[in-house]
Order: C-alpha cells, then sequence, then structure tokens
C-alpha cells in the first residue's frame, strides 16, 4: 500500500471520528436545552383576566371625542390633525432607516419605514434586491450621508423606485 493512501485512511478515520464526538456533543446540547426549556414553564401559573378592574378602569376613564384631541394638538404642538394621521406623527429617524436598510434593506422595508408606497417592499424582493442589490446599496449610501447630515426629508413619503432621483 502507497503512504499516501495510508495517510488518506488515517486522515479519513479521524474526520468520522471527530465528526461524531462534534454530533455527540450537538445531541446532548440539544437534549438540555429541551430539558430546560421544558422545566421552565412546569410551574407558571395561569393568567387571570380581572374583569372587575377592567370595568373599574372604564368608568374611571374620560370620554374624548376627536374635536378634543385636534384642538389639544393645536395647543400642544401647533399642529392640527390630518385625514393621515400618521403623516402628522411621524418623525423618521435618519439612523433608524440607514439600519433598517443595512440590514432588511434588499427586502425594501426601509422605504416602508420612511413611508413610500405599501407595495414597494414587493418591488424590491422580486427584483432580487432591488436590481441584485444596486439599488439598496445606493439607498444605503444615500441614507448614511443623510443621517451624518441629519435631513432625510427628500426620501420621506416618496414613491419613486429610485428615491434619489
Amino acid at each position: 500500500m502507497h503512504i499516501g493512501h495510508v495517510w488518506l485512511l488515517v486522515y479519513d478515520r479521524l474526520v468520522s471520528t471527530l465528526n461524531y464526538f462534534i454530533m455527540k456533543k450537538l445531541l446532548f446540547l440539544l437534549v438540555a436545552a429541551f430539558a430546560i426549556s421544558f422545566n421552565a414553564f412546569a410551574e407558571v401559573d395561569p393568567y387571570v383576566v380581572d374583569d372587575n378592574a377592567i370595568e373599574c378602569t372604564f368608568a374611571q376613564a374620560a370620554e374624548v371625542s376627536a374635536c378634543d384631541i385636534n384642538a389639544a394638538m393645536l395647543n400642544d404642538f401647533g399642529m392640527p390633525l390630518t385625514d393621515n394621521a400618521t403623516a402628522a406623527f411621524k418623525s423618521v429617524n435618519p439612523w433608524g432607516a440607514w439600519a433598517i436598510c443595512w440590514i432588511v434593506g434588499g427586502f425594501g422595508i426601509h422605504r416602508h419605514y420612511m413611508g413610500t408606497s405599501k407595495f414597494m417592499w414587493a418591488v424590491y424582493t422580486f427584483t432580487c434586491g432591488g436590481i441584485f442589490g444596486v439599488v439598496t446599496f445606493v439607498d444605503w449610501v444615500v441614507l448614511l450621508v443623510g443621517a451624518i447630515q441629519n435631513d432625510i426629508r427628500s426620501y420621506t413619503n416618496n414613491d419613486r423606485f429610485f428615491m434619489w432621483l
């Protein structure tokens, strides 16, 4: 037998032995995790809803109309409520938009966060992350620059596929 064949047999035996021990450890860890998780919920008290406390809360609450909320918004913040209430309240955090683009930008979720059309995520997803990731990468760079300058107003509520154009 050739010396290369001997080394190949020794290597093969060593690898199969190591794989056996690794699989054995993984099986042990899996069983241990299952046992710990099963035991963690063994003595949990069931959740109980106190109907009297809920009724008491509703009885003490004051009824408010939309006109009262609109007046309070006008007095406190200087802006009345609009039909699209999220447009009046929503302020997009530039660093949050950049982080979302960095993590799941290929699915266009950062565009949804910034107020684009409802189906922009589908356009990003079905074009493999915005033309194979090119659009997502440019979005990432543009949002990084906008986050550093703390101004991404031109990209919010933007329904165009290429938000930077």
